[in-house]
C-alpha cells in the first residue's frame, strides 16, 4: 500500500490529518481516546516526523499546507507510521469506514484494523444499550482477546438495519403498521440506540413528525416492557423483599421517554449514594445498627434527599411518586413511601436489614437488629427471640419513631384491633401496590383541576414529555402494577381489567406484545381458577381485544375520493387542516371525513363527554328516530369529520362546528407531537399538516 486512494471521499480529513504534525493533531478539539498503551513511543515518533515535515498549520477549520517543496525521499508514507500511530488514527475513523476501506489497504492494516481492543472500543462508543443476553458487563471486564468484539459490533449493526427497515414499514402504510411496530419492540434494548437517533432526527427530514412519533412510541413501549418484566417476576413471590429499587423504578420507565434515568441509572445512583455515605462516615463499621440507621436518616435529610419542602401545595405532584425523579431532580421531593424506600435501599446496601412498613396513610422504614444482637450491638439475652425492630420516618423526622407513637396514631385512625400487622415489614408487592394507588390519586386530583391552574401544571410536570400524556402514561403504569402485583388466583384479580383493556386498546396498542407475553398467561390462570367460569366478551376478554387489534391492523385501507362535484361542495375542509371547535373551543387536526352522515368515517372513532350534545343533535346514527318514523334529511346530509386531539385519535365533529385557524402558535405542543401518528410534517406557511394517510384520502 502506497497511498489512501481506496478511502472514501468523506475521509479526505484523514489525508489531511496524516499530513499534519502530530503535535497539531493532539491539540485539536477532538481528543484522541486513550485506548492503547505505549504512548511514549508515539511521542518519540512525533518528534521524528516533525523534523521531516514542512511547516503546516490549521486555519478556519481547513488544513493549510506550506508551499515549501518537500522531497519525495524525505516524505514518510503511511507504511512508515508505527502501529501505535495507526491505532490512534483508527480511533478517529468510523468502524464502518474501517470495515469498508481501511482494512482493505494492506495485510498489515487488515491486522491492525481487526484488533479486538479496537473493536471493543467501537462497541462501547457506538452502542449504549444492550439486551441482557449479550452479558455486556461481563464482556467488558474480560480480556479483549477473549470476546468476539467485531462480530458483536456487526450483529448490532444488522439489528439496526432491521429496525430501520421495520420503521420504514411503519411510516409507509397503516396496513400492518402495528405488526411492524411490535417487531421493533420485541427486539428490546438492542433497538434503543437507533430509535434514539430517530427521536432526534434533523428538522429537515421530510417525515420528521411521523418518524419522531413512531420512534418515540417504540422506545416508550420497550421501556414499558422492561418495567412490566420487573413486576412480573413477583408473580408467585408475593412476600419477596428483594429488588425494591427496581420495582419502584419501574414506574419511572412509563414516563422515561428519551432520557437516561432508567433502572440501571437508579441502581447506580443508590450505589453512589451508599459509597458517599460510607466515605463520609469512616467509623461506620464501629457503629451499632441503631447508630447506623440514625446516621443514615439524618444524612439523607440533611442533603434534602427525602421529604418535600411544601407538602400542603405539592403533596400530590406526580413526580413525588417516582423514585427516579426523587433521586435525580431538584429539590428531590418524594412521598413518605418513596422517602422510606430510598432509606431502605441504601440501608440494605450498607448491610442492614431494612424494609418499608406500610403504616396507614404514611409509610415508615423499619430496621431489624442482626441475629443474636440488639439494635445497640449487645448480645441478645433470650435465645431465638424475635429480632428487635426500630422505626424511622425519613420523610419528616431525624429521630427514631417509637412503637407507642405508632400505636397512638393507629388509635387516631380508629384502629383498635390487629394493629401489629401495620408494624410488620411489608413485602415489595405491597409497596408497589401502595405506590400505584398514590399515582392514581394524583391522576384523580388532576381531573378536578383546570388545565391552566398553576397547581395542575405543577402536578403534571416531569423532566421530559408532555404533562397530560405523562399523567395518562403513569396512570396506565399504575394499572399494570395492580394487575401484576395481585396473584391471578385471587377472586378479584380482574376488578379493573375492563378499564385497563380499554385504555390499552385506545392509547397503547403498540403494547400488544407486552400483553401477549405477560398478561395473557395471568388471564388464563385466572379463568382456570374460577369455580364456575362465565362467558367473557369485549373489554373483559384479553384474547378477544388482542384479536380485535390484529384485525384492525390487517384491514385494507378504505379509499375516500373527492371524485364528484357534489363531494367537493359538501366537504369544505381537507385532511391536515387545524381548527378550533366553535362551541367547545378545543384545537384539533382533521384526519378523516365523510361527505354524508357518519357511516363512512374512519372506524373506530369516538364521541367524548364534551361532545355528546353534538352527537345527539347532529348524528343520524346515534339520534333517535323522529316520532313519525320518517328520516330527517337535514341530519342525514350533514358532513362529518374526525379530528386528532391530545386525548383521542379520532374524535367526531360536525362541519358546522369547525373554524379553521392559521396561527401555528395556537397548536398545543402535545398535539404537535401526536400529529406524527397521521402526518409526516408541518407546513408553517399554510398552518397545515402534510398527510401521511394518503392511502385513505389520496386527494387530500
Amino acid at each position: 500500500m502506497r497511498n489512501l486512494r481506496k478511502l472514501k471521499p468523506s475521509n479526505l480529513w484523514l489525508r489531511a490529518l496524516l499530513s499534519l504534525p502530530l503535535s497539531c493533531r493532539a491539540s485539536s478539539r477532538h481528543r484522541v481516546p486513550q485506548i492503547f498503551s505505549n504512548s511514549h513511543r508515539c511521542h518519540a515518533w512525533t518528534g521524528r516526523i516533525n523534523e521531516q515535515r514542512s511547516e503546516t498549520h490549521t486555519q478556519t477549520g481547513r488544513v493549510c499546507i506550506s508551499s515549501t517543496p518537500t522531497s519525495a525521499s524525505t516524505m514518510p508514507s503511511l507504511n512508515d507510521f508505527p502501529d501505535e500511530i495507526i491505532r490512534h488514527i483508527l480511533s478517529y475513523l468510523s468502524p464502518e469506514d474501517n470495515l469498508a476501506s481501511f482494512q482493505l489497504l494492506s495485510r498489515r492494516f487488515n491486522h491492525t484494523g481487526n484488533e479486538p481492543l479496537l473493536w471493543k472500543y467501537y462497541c462501547r462508543s457506538s452502542f449504549i444499550y444492550w439486551n441482557p443476553e449479550h452479558q455486556i458487563r461481563e464482556k467488558l471486564t474480560a480480556a479483549a482477546s477473549t470476546v468476539a468484539w467485531k462480530e458483536l459490533w456487526i450483529t448490532r449493526k444488522r439489528i439496526n438495519s432491521r429496525v430501520a427497515r421495520l420503521l420504514r414499514g411503519v411510516l409507509g402504510s397503516k396496513y400492518g403498521q402495528l405488526r411492524n411496530l411490535q417487531e421493533i419492540c420485541r427486539i428490546g434494548c438492542d433497538a434503543k440506540d437507533y430509535l434514539l437517533e430517530q427521536c432526534h432526527i434533523d428538522e429537515s427530514a421530510e417525515d420528521i413528525l411521523a418518524r419522531r412519533y413512531y420512534a418515540n412510541s417504540a422506545l416508550d413501549s420497550i421501556n414499558r416492557g422492561i418495567a412490566v418484566d420487573v413486576w412480573a417476576r413477583y408473580q408467585g413471590n408475593p412476600l419477596s423483599a428483594r429488588g425494591l429499587d427496581r420495582a419502584l423504578g419501574a414506574f419511572d420507565m412509563f414516563v422515561l421517554h428519551d432520557q437516561p434515568q432508567d433502572l440501571d441509572y437508579i441502581s447506580h445512583t443508590f450505589d453512589a449514594l451508599t459509597e458517599q455515605f460510607q466515605h463520609e462516615h469512616p467509623t461506620l463499621e464501629d457503629m451499632s445498627t441503631r447508630q447506623k440507621a440514625l446516621s443514615l436518616v439524618r444524612w439523607l435529610r440533611s442533603r434534602n434527599l427525602t421529604g418535600m419542602d411544601n407538602p400542603d401545595r405539592g403533596y400530590r405532584n406526580l413526580r413525588n411518586c417516582l423514585v427516579g425523579h426523587a433521586l435525580s431532580e431538584e429539590p428531590h421531593s418524594s412521598l413518605p413511601i418513596i422517602s422510606s424506600a430510598i432509606f431502605c435501599c441504601i440501608a440494605e446496601r450498607l448491610g442492614m436489614t431494612s424494609q418499608c412498613a406500610a403504616f396507614p396513610s404514611h409509610v415508615h422504614a423499619s430496621v431489624f437488629a442482626p441475629p443474636g444482637l440488639t439494635l445497640d450491638g449487645a448480645e441478645e439475652e433470650t435465645p431465638n427471640a424475635e429480632l428487635e425492630i426500630m422505626y424511622l420516618d425519613p420523610f419528616g423526622s431525624d429521630n427514631e419513631v417509637t412503637l407507642d407513637d405508632l400505636r397512638s396514631r393507629l388509635v387516631e385512625f380508629g384502629w383498635t384491633q390487629g394493629a401489629d400487622v401495620f408494624q410488620q415489614a411489608s413485602p415489595v408487592p405491597i409497596i408497589v401496590g401502595r405506590t400505584a394507588q398514590n399515582i392514581k390519586a394524583a391522576h384523580s386530583r388532576a381531573q378536578f383541576l383546570e388545565d391552566n391552574d398553576p397547581i395542575a401544571i405543577e402536578l403534571k410536570q416531569l423532566r421530559a414529555g408532555y404533562p397530560d400524556l405523562n399523567l395518562e402514561a403513569a396512570n396506565y403504569g399504575a394499572m399494570w402494577a395492580e394487575l401484576l402485583m395481585r396473584q391471578p388466583t385471587s377472586p378479584h384479580w380482574d376488578i379493573n381489567l375492563d378499564s385497563f383493556l380499554n385504555r390499552f386498546a385506545l392509547s397503547w396498542s403498540e403494547d400488544s406484545w407486552i400483553v401477549e407475553r405477560y398478561l395473557v398467561p395471568l388471564y388464563d390462570q385466572f379463568i382456570a381458577s374460577q369455580p364456575v367460569p362465565r362467558p367473557r366478551a369485549g373489554w373483559e376478554n384479553v384474547r378477544e381485544i388482542l384479536g380485535m387489534l390484529r384485525n384492525l391492523d390487517n384491514r385494507q385501507p378504505t379509499v375516500n375520493r373527492r371524485y364528484t362535484e357534489d363531494i367537493h361542495r359538501r366537504v369544505q375542509f381537507r385532511i391536515g387542516q387545524v381548527f378550533r371547535h366553535k362551541r367547545y373551543e378545543y384545537i384539533g387536526i382533521i384526519n378523516g371525513w365523510a361527505a354524508t352522515g357518519t357511516a363512512s368515517l374512519p372506524a373506530p372513532h369516538h364521541v367524548d363527554e364534551t361532545s355528546e350534545a353534538e352527537a345527539s343533535i347532529n348524528d343520524p346514527v346515534n339520534s333517535p328516530s323522529p316520532p313519525n318514523g320518517r328520516t330527517d334529511h337535514r341530519r342525514q346530509s350533514t358532513t362529518y369529520y374526525t379530528c386528532l386531539r391530545p386525548t383521542v385519535d379520532r374524535l367526531r365533529v360536525a362541519q358546522e362546528n369547525i373554524e379553521i385557524i392559521t396561527d401555528a402558535s395556537l397548536i398545543p405542543d402535545a398535539l404537535m407531537y401526536l400529529a406524527g401518528k397521521f402526518f409526516s410534517r408541518f407546513d408553517e406557511a399554510s398552518c397545515t399538516f402534510v398527510s401521511n394517510i394518503r392511502e385513505y384520502y389520496p386527494d387530500d
